[in-house]
């Protein structure tokens, strides 16, 4: 009897181990602010990928972020502070680089998502942008009503477009900066990093634009 009480907490533990993620998020909730970090199980680094949109919280949560994560070691990612009187709460897209290399399953399926992009025109105006995102309607409300050209994607549409994003962006950072929505690309130059749009529209030459 004892042998098999052996063997299953074996296979348990083993089962708990097989399950656990090579980079995962904790989340460590303090009265007065919420820190998630990105934890590397692993023996190489990674680069990991945070995109929070929340609720009752005095920072903005719609600025993605990217860092690199050493072996076996933990990462401040974002820190939340909850407003008085509210009840925080937020959605995540939480990602690391080895998944952001390969074409992600949907939920529930067991076949590949089969989504063809046309590849990026340097010489055309790309901008990454995603619903709800104040910059980015700022943003394009400016090139419509300018007549500039551009191609818009949505990196929340499908999981090609963020991957597409991901790879330009990766050549652009030394890995520990915000990447603040809109992303735009122009003849293989990044512009992820405006704090104003304002700012960012006025001081942008519009001239270059095909």
């Amino acid at each position: 009897m004892k042998y098999i009480i052996a063997f299953f907490s074996l296979f348990n533990t083993v089962a708990i181990l097989a399950q656990t993620p090579a980079v995962e998020l904790i989340e460590d909730k303090q009265p007065k602010r919420w820190t998630l970090y990105a934890q590397n199980n692993t023996d190489v680094a990674h680069e990991a990928f945070l995109l929070v949109q929340g609720e009752g919280f005095r920072r903005s949560a719609d600025r993605p972020i990217i860092k690199k994560v050493p072996p076996h070691s933990k990462v401040s990612m974002i820190v939340l502070i909850p407003l008085k009187g509210a009840t925080p709460s937020y959605t995540k897209i939480f990602t690391f680089e080895e998944q952001l290399q390969t074409i992600r399953r949907r939920k529930g399926e067991g076949q590949k998502e089969r989504v063809h992009l046309r590849p990026v025109n340097p010489d055309q105006l790309t901008v990454f942008i995603e619903k709800d995102c104040e910059k980015c309607d700022y943003l394009i409300n400016y090139l419509n009503t300018n007549r500039i050209k551009y191609r818009k994607l949505d990196i929340k549409k499908n999981d090609a477009v963020f991957d597409m994003m991901w790879s330009h962006l990766k050549d652009s950072i030394s890995g520990g900066e915000l990447v603040k929505l809109p992303v735009l690309m122009h003849k293989k130059k990044m512009y992820f990093d405006a704090l104003s749009m304002k700012h960012f529209i006025q001081n942008f030459d519009w001239g270059q634009i095909e």
